[in-house]
């Protein structure tokens, strides 16, 4: 699979990306009630986790470090740090059978403003990420990643090492409790949330058509510049309404501050997210429209045109649009919780099983992915005793524009898919999964893949 990798504009379809609808965790917490917490968390917007317990038993391999981080926490400082290592290999088909290593980490940190005393509803959030080793994304064939979480931050070459980089540093003002505005870099992974689909590539599926809608791919960055409007204007126990409205840049600045960004092309998101019941069943669903102008995007169903002295041209238009739609159902829990559903933690909420489905359309005159579709199952508990286990069952399908050059490189009008992973709670804060995939080649000469790999992923 050939990359082109920009810190600028993104230049093919290869760039995977999240929409930037929940522009940060934080506001998706608010948008479901996860905000309004008990006690000590009163006095202030986000809750307090409870850091204590065993090694067994608490959600941080690194503890409290003898109640210093409850005290930072009730202060209104909290972090984490997130370590996920990955072993894939392609056993069969692809461009090559071979087995790769790597891993990233995350750095996370909350900064409550309203806890601290400075500012009534206001958040700082500061998220960096660091990345090493190798992954089989060049190896594997498809067009978007299989290995969602090795392919960002996004950098000129494949599998590149970064130190450091800072992809989140963004503020949130609450104008009131269903208003809400931020501003600052903020990475879009962190989007299109769905409770069996989602998770950054570290939670659930690795492949990247499980994490988000491929016709967004091209369009928006990983990690940019933001300014949006978060709306709540519905937020009970059993159901939600979120409008989320935002304007970035669409150049990519996972390793830039983005501002030399600036008139290289805008990217307009609206999204409408919906949780509800269907009798006691949570389920949840979204829709949104991308808009993206100012900047120049090939016409791949354009004829060529031979201009002198330069040969022959693609033809370029200045603006593109796709809209999209995710949904999710659980078909059975085993508990009871009126609270609405955490579409933040990457895990099923709920001991229980259901569906979840994508489907998006984009302008077919600039986008490479006309259409696409994905679908599955997943649940958490499906052994007794293992009731912290979660797993996922999908299959994927995109419908590729084709042109005259297309034909003459002999590409392919599709690109599917099937992955299916099992995750083992070792601990609150360590899971080990278990991953399979047969994946498709949109390119000639290349057989179906078939990839099996295993992701540890621990949090401190």
């Amino acid at each position: 699979m050939t990359h082109h990798r920009s810190t600028g504009r993104l230049a093919t379809v290869s760039a995977a990306l999240l929409v930037a609808a929940h522009s940060s965790p934080v506001l998706a917490q608010a948008a479901t009630g996860a905000t309004t917490p008990q006690g000590e968390a009163s006095k202030g917007i986000l809750p307090i986790t409870d850091y204590s317990g065993d090694l067994w038993s608490r959600p941080f391999l690194a503890g409290d470090f003898g109640a210093a981080r409850t005290d930072l926490a009730n202060h209104g400082v909290q972090f984490r740090i997130d370590w996920d290592q990955y072993v894939q290999g392609v056993v069969d088909g692809g461009r090559d059978t071979s087995t790769r290593y790597g891993g990233t980490l995350d750095y996370l940190i909350n900064l409550d403003l309203m806890r601290m005393g400075v500012m009534e509803g206001a958040l700082v959030k500061f998220r960096a990420e660091s990345r090493y080793g190798h992954s089989v994304n060049g190896i594997a064939g498809p067009i978007l990643p299989v290995n969602t979480d090795a392919f960002f931050p996004l950098t000129d070459e494949l599998d590149e090492d970064i130190a450091f980089t800072i992809i989140d540093l963004n503020y949130t003002q609450f104008l009131s409790p269903k208003l809400a505005v931020l501003l600052g870099k903020t990475n879009t992974l962190d989007g299109d949330l769905n409770e069996f689909a989602s998770g950054r590539g570290t939670a659930q599926f690795m492949n990247a058509n499980f994490i988000f809608n491929p016709v967004l791919a091209l369009r928006l960055p990983y990690s940019t510049l933001v300014a949006g409007v978060v709306w709540m204007p519905v937020r009970e126990k059993d159901r939600t309404i979120t409008i989320i409205n935002t304007v970035m840049n669409t150049g990519d600045s996972s390793t830039t501050t983005g501002f030399d960004d600036f008139g290289e092309g805008t990217s307009w998101n609206i999204e409408a997210d919906f949780q509800y019941r269907l009798g006691h069943l949570p389920g949840g669903q979204n829709v949104g429209f991308l808009y993206s102008f100012d900047q120049d995007f090939t016409q791949f169903t354009g004829e060529f045109v031979f201009v002198p002295g330069e040969g022959i041209v693609i033809p370029n238009q200045t603006d593109t649009w796709a809209v999209y739609w995710s949904g999710w159902q659980y078909l059975c829990v085993e508990d009871e919780v009126d609270a609405p559903i955490d579409l933040t933690n990457g895990k099923p909420d709920h001991q229980g099983v259901g569906l979840f489905a994508r489907a998006g359309f984009a302008d077919k005159d600039t986008n490479p992915v006309e259409w696409a579709v994905s679908g599955g199952v997943g649940g958490r508990g499906l052994f007794p005793s293992r009731d912290n286990d979660t797993y996922g069952a999908g299959y994927f399908y995109e419908s590729l524009l084709t042109n005259r050059l297309t034909g003459i490189l002999g590409l392919k009008d599709r690109n599917h898919g099937f992955e299916a992973f099992y995750n083992i709670a070792i601990t609150p804060a360590a899971q080990l999964t278990l991953d399979a995939q047969v994946v498709e080649d949109a390119f000639p000469g290349t057989d179906t893949s078939v990839i099996l790999g295993a992701r540890l992923f621990l949090t401190f």
